[in-house]
């Protein structure tokens, strides 16, 4: 027997399709730096968004949000190849919160290699909020926040455990997973 999938069991079918087209169009936005699709993901004017990138700094809106993308079109190419997984999406009224894993093809742009200070941002995964409030009042679901980190190496073993990534699989979790991401 298949198990329902936790938010269909807590939220309206338009509200989880609304929330997976936001997280699809911000992910996809990300191949080529696309600023005026991701743009409209978030609150507008977007003062009180805040992400915690996988640079390790914070963003404080879509003002600095976008300074931080057309720097990152100058030295980073986003050649495709997106794929996430979705782990969870939980809706709680007026409310969100998605979790995913994701890989993404990206070179430097200067030939250099990946180090500390310009993060391998290939691998990672992200938490989502989500609120349905586009920054104006209306009730429209908008990202109120993000935070991305670097996932470990696919192959290190999961401390207390006999798993990897890559054996789990990308998105993997022990309950019936949401459908596929992009």
């Amino acid at each position: 027997m298949t198990e329902t999938p936790f938010a269909e069991r807590t939220a309206p079918k338009a509200d989880i399709a609304e929330i997976l087209r936001l997280h699809k169009q911000w992910w996809e936005s990300n191949i080529g730096w696309d600023i005026d699709r991701m743009v409209e993901v978030f609150p507008s004017p977007g003062h009180e968004y805040l992400m915690f990138n996988f640079n390790g700094h914070p963003y404080f809106d879509m003002t600095e949000k976008v300074a931080l993308w057309k720097w990152y079109r100058e030295i980073i190419a986003q050649t495709g190849g997106l794929r996430t997984e979705i782990m969870r999406l939980e809706v709680r009224a007026d409310t969100a919160w998605l979790a995913c894993e994701f890989t993404i093809e990206a070179e430097m742009l200067d030939g250099g290699e990946w180090t500390a200070d310009s993060v391998d941002a290939t691998i990672g995964r992200a938490t989502e909020i989500y609120h349905r409030d586009d920054g104006t009042g209306a009730p429209r679901w908008r990202m109120w926040h993000t935070h991305i980190t670097a996932l470990p190496d696919p192959d290190e073993t999961r401390p207390g455990f006999a798993d990897s990534t890559n054996s789990r699989g990308l998105g993997r979790v022990p309950w019936n997973p949401l459908p596929k991401g992009i």
